[in-house]
């Protein structure tokens, strides 16, 4: 009776060690990176900057968009000129508006098609 349980607790086990190895397998394709349009708003400021940097940095962003508004200290067109010499594949564009004056008449190309 004893072998019998040894032998049902190993076909148990050897199931469970084949799912791991394809997981761990799976796990080490290389996924296809996506295609997705990104807008920092705020992106000339102190925290948009780096994580505007950031974004033009990973491999899943097709496109960036830096929006700030014109009182900015950088202009945004300044930051998306800076990281457009990232040796990756993200096309930066950068976009201000004037204070008091209505989104959504000036930034329908900024945020139109924007994953996030």
């Amino acid at each position: 009776d004893e072998p019998k349980a040894k032998a049902k607790a190993k076909a148990k086990a050897e199931p469970k060690a084949k799912a791991k190895a394809k997981a761990k397998a799976k796990a080490k394709e290389a996924k296809p990176a996506g295609n997705f349009k990104v807008c920092v708003c705020g992106g000339a400021g102190g925290i948009g900057q780096p994580l505007s940097l950031l974004m033009g940095m990973d491999p899943n962003v097709k496109e960036l968009c830096i929006f700030d508004l014109n009182v900015a200290m950088v202009a945004p067109q300044g930051v998306a000129t800076d990281l457009s010499h990232l040796e990756r594949k993200c096309e930066v564009k950068g976009y201000s508006m004037e204070v008091g004056k209505n989104p959504i008449d000036h930034l329908e190309e900024c945020l139109t098609g924007c994953h996030l």
